[in-house]
């Protein structure tokens, strides 16, 4: 007897790492909802152009949630006008006291702790059994709260504060990126990678120049990570 599918709620940017869970997703699972949060970063409109688009191509339901409050905040280059966006090397990438630097400036305050809670409100309300995030673990090197550890602790205070007990999930979790663009190929249906959006700058081209490009030009090169 084939295993039942669970209810998902996905947390979708556009970008890599979101869009591969949300195809694992579709394929593994039962993805009844994708959330693109706005909080008032620099690429927000162009994370939600990609957002709706791959919401279309898997034919998900889709829903744009307002927190620009957390922009507001400031202190980050992803939110903050007057903060310049590093920009690294490729070869930087695997340089840890470079990305830890770097990672710093990019950094919103409790930003994946929240999006968690929220997305798991709603998935409660609407008797989603999981909420599913695009964490990896080359980049949990340098971002605690992309790693493993992190969704065993966010699942467990979940426990206690849902009813339902909304797990949280990352088919990617043990992947890096190169790794994730693989997995990606060997689906049974072409994954659009078109579509995808993960410059953390919001112009109408991506700016080639970002860690979040620079990753995502390694992992399509099929380059070590």
């Amino acid at each position: 007897m084939e295993p039942s599918r669970l209810k998902s709620l996905v947390l979708l940017s556009g970008g890599l790492d979101s869009s591969a869970n949300l195809a694992f997703a579709r394929h593994f699972d039962e993805p009844v909802l994708a959330l693109t949060i706005d909080y008032g970063q620099k690429a927000a409109a162009r994370e939600i152009r990609s957002s709706i688009a791959f919401a279309n191509h898997f034919k998900i339901s889709h829903r744009i949630l307002d927190l620009k409050w957390l922009g507001e905040l400031g202190g980050s280059a992803l939110t903050a006008g007057g903060v310049g966006i590093p920009n690294l090397s490729i070869s930087d990438l695997d340089h840890l006291p470079t990305t830890q630097k770097t990672g710093a400036t990019v950094w919103v305050p409790n930003r994946n702790g929240l999006f968690i809670n929220v997305a798991a409100a709603i998935a409660e309300s609407k008797g989603i059994q999981q909420v599913v995030v695009g964490f990896n673990k080359e980049e949990a090197a340098t971002f605690p709260d992309n790693s493993s550890q992190f969704l065993g602790v966010s699942t467990l205070a979940l426990k206690y504060s849902t009813r339902n007990g909304v797990k949280v999930v990352s088919y990617t979790e043990m992947m890096n990126k190169v790794e994730i663009v693989e997995a990606l190929k060997n689906l049974p249906e072409p994954f659009p990678f078109e579509h995808v959006w993960s410059c953390y700058a919001g112009g109408e081209a991506s700016c080639g120049v970002c860690e979040s490009c620079k990753r995502f030009e390694r992992a399509k090169k099929g380059g070590s990570a």
